[in-house]
This record gives C-alpha cells, sequence and structure tokens, in this order.
C-alpha cells in the first residue's frame, strides 16, 4: 500500500479516528478533539455556509491554522448529508470556490464521488499537496458488495488518494456487506462505516477489519450531529478498550 499521511498522521496502516467539528469557528473544539482521543479533525464548512463566501475561508483558515490536529475540509451539499441550503453548500460552483480556496490551509479535503466540483477539487489538492478524500454516501440502505466494489475503484479512478463509503446499515447483515468492501485489500486506503442505529457497531467492527479512517462526534451537551447515529469520539475509545482494540 502506497504512503499517505494526513499532516504527521500516517494513514492505512492502523484506523485512525476523526472528530466531525461542526463548528470550527468555536474556540478550543480541534483541542477537545485531542483531549478526547481523536487522530484527526474535520471541519464541516456547510455549517458555515451562512456566511459570505470570503468570511467562510477565512475563518476555516484561521481556525485550522489554530488546530492541533491535522484538518480534513468538507463543505457538504444536502443532497449528501450537509446541514444547509444556502450560500456555498447550494451552489456548485461557489462550492468549488470555497474548496479550491481553502485546500493550501488544511491536510486534506474531502470531496463527493457525485459532485461535479470533483475535477477542480482534486487538481487544487494535487497543486496543494494535500492528500485527497472521495467520498460515497448512501442515506436509505447499504448497496450490494459489487456496487461497493465498483464505486470505490472509481473514487480510486477520479483521484482519491483515501476512499470512504458511507452507508445507512438497518441490520447487522448490512453491516457485514459494507465492511466486507475492506476484504477486498485494493491496494489503497478505504474507510468503510455505518450511519443509523448499528453505527457504533460499524466502527467497532470497522476497527477489526482495519477501516482505513473511524468518524465520532465530540463528547459534551450542545453539540450538533455530523450524521445520523454518529458516537462520540469518548463512546468509540471506551468501547475500543472494551475489545482491547486501542
Amino acid at each position: 500500500m502506497p504512503a499517505i499521511s494526513i499532516g504527521r498522521v500516517r494513514i492505512g496502516e492502523t484506523p485512525r479516528l476523526v472528530a466531525a467539528i461542526t463548528g470550527p469557528q468555536v474556540p478550543g473544539q480541534p483541542a477537545a478533539a485531542r483531549r478526547a482521543g481523536a487522530d484527526l479533525a474535520e471541519f464541516r464548512l456547510d455549517y458555515l455556509a451562512h456566511l459570505p463566501d470570503d468570511r467562510l475561508v477565512e475563518t476555516a483558515r484561521k481556525a485550522a491554522r489554530r488546530s492541533p490536529l491535522p484538518v480534513i475540509a468538507t463543505l457538504r451539499p444536502s443532497r449528501e448529508g450537509g446541514s444547509s441550503h444556502e450560500g456555498a453548500a447550494a451552489d456548485e460552483k461557489r462550492r468549488e470556490a470555497v474548496l479550491c480556496a481553502i485546500v493550501p490551509h488544511v491536510h486534506a479535503v474531502d470531496i463527493e464521488l457525485s459532485s461535479l466540483a470533483l475535477p477542480a477539487v482534486v487538481t487544487a489538492a494535487r497543486k496543494a499537496g494535500i492528500t485527497i478524500i472521495v467520498s460515497y454516501h448512501h442515506f436509505q440502505s447499504t448497496p450490494s458488495l459489487g456496487r461497493l466494489v465498483a464505486l470505490a475503484q472509481l473514487a480510486k479512478a477520479k483521484g482519491a488518494d483515501v476512499v470512504k463509503v458511507v452507508t445507512m446499515a438497518r441490520t447487522p447483515v448490512e453491516v457485514l456487506r459494507l465492511l466486507s468492501l475492506l476484504s477486498e485489500r485494493p491496494g489503497w486506503p478505504i474507510a468503510a462505516f455505518a450511519m443509523g442505529p448499528h453505527a457504533l457497531l460499524s466502527r467497532v467492527m470497522g476497527s477489526f477489519c482495519r477501516s482505513a479512517l473511524l468518524y465520532g462526534a465530540l463528547p459534551g451537551a450542545g453539540r450538533v450531529s455530523a450524521a445520523p447515529g454518529i458516537p462520540t469520539i469518548t463512546d468509540l475509545k471506551a468501547a475500543f478498550r472494551q475489545f482491547r482494540l486501542g
């Protein structure tokens, strides 16, 4: 497997915990993620989409500079689970411009396989020398293993350094189907885990199966959920300790 890093963190050998941060503008959130045990911070910039684009970029840049963890930037459209129907989150060209402007200031960018902005963001990320995560989300169910493999291969062909596949798993059988993707061992890092009632189970099993990345929310009252059923980083660490996974 090729050597891939997000900042100082090597990807692919050991599952890495990513804190999904919905308030990157709030001082102390990345530090709280590090204290909770996260390896990386994902800045969900769609939660800042109400800001003018230049202010959004500047806010994210300053937050990334202060972060004690390497930063993954993403700006989800609503069709891919994004929080906003306004601003840059609702306009593909503006979203492309914001992501291309932020890539020199972060360590990785996450762009959806379905996005029209994918080619431009991949080009900008390559120029900036940062890691590219190409992601696929299915919010209704978990497709067949053959379909998942084909999607992962397509994401890699489109420029992914890391492929991320996240589906809705309503039964343990769907969790097993999703995680079977990790057994394919294609030669590049794949992250696979579920949303919904089996989100925690999928991450515990995903750690066994060497999912490259596993995502959790910040602990504490008042946090905003970044995805259906997402467990906290604290819950993940506790589960891993119980099963002696880390």
